[in-house]
């Protein structure tokens, strides 16, 4: 185990995460596209395609990848640098060719993409969120987006949930400014190096 590298054995349980949100959502019959932020070289979308290609109910959702394709509105984290995180957006945008036409790619900063009018006109429900931005500045107008949009029993992934920025910031924090656990959401899973699944649930 200590020979693979730490990065596969996180990848390998993350798409296992999205293969069970998407069963659970397909078994309840749960409403909306999905939303993935932060979907850099497009290798989870490609999964989450693969997983819905072959059920007439999930073929109805919209596959959406947001990233800004060139890394972080600011470096404040010691692993998470721009260098690193940038991603070639015409070839991620090549999905959606072969989606014909389910994958939809929106390049841009989150604070400015999300509000633009087109895209809160677009994406009315969510089933499931899968937030991989890595920092909590840029998870914050995420979870501002999703709030109103996440359909009763969508679920929400969230990767490197616990890291903590040079600013002392972290998706968690961020998260619980806009969903009270065991009242909002509720914890489905963990997955890999401090991911997190939570389900939504309206009472």
């Amino acid at each position: 185990i200590s020979l693979i590298p730490l990065f596969i054995l996180h990848n390998f349980s993350k798409y296992s995460a999205l293969r069970k949100s998407i069963k659970m959502i397909t078994m309840d019959r749960i409403d909306g596209d999905y939303c993935e932020f932060g979907c850099f070289t497009g290798a989870s979308l490609n999964h989450v395609l693969n997983l819905t290609n072959k059920d007439n109910f999930l073929k109805k959702k919209i596959i959406y990848g947001f990233d800004s394709f060139k890394g972080f509105p600011k470096e404040i984290h010691s692993e998470f640098k721009s260098e690193t995180f940038t991603a070639d957006y015409e070839k991620t945008k090549k999905l959606e060719k072969k989606s014909n036409g389910r994958c939809k790619i929106i390049k841009g900063f989150f604070n400015e993409s999300l509000n633009e009018q087109n895209t809160k006109d677009a994406i009315k429900k969510i089933s499931l969120a899968f937030v991989d931005c890595d920092l909590a500045i840029s998870s914050e107008p995420v979870f501002k987006f999703i709030k109103n949009r996440l359909e009763n029993g969508a679920f929400i992934i969230l990767d490197d949930y616990f890291n903590i920025d040079e600013e002392g910031n972290s998706i968690r924090k961020e998260f619980l400014k806009n969903f009270e656990v065991n009242k909002d959401v509720y914890q489905f899973s963990t997955y890999g190096i401090g991911g997190v699944v939570y389900q939504y649930i309206k009472d």
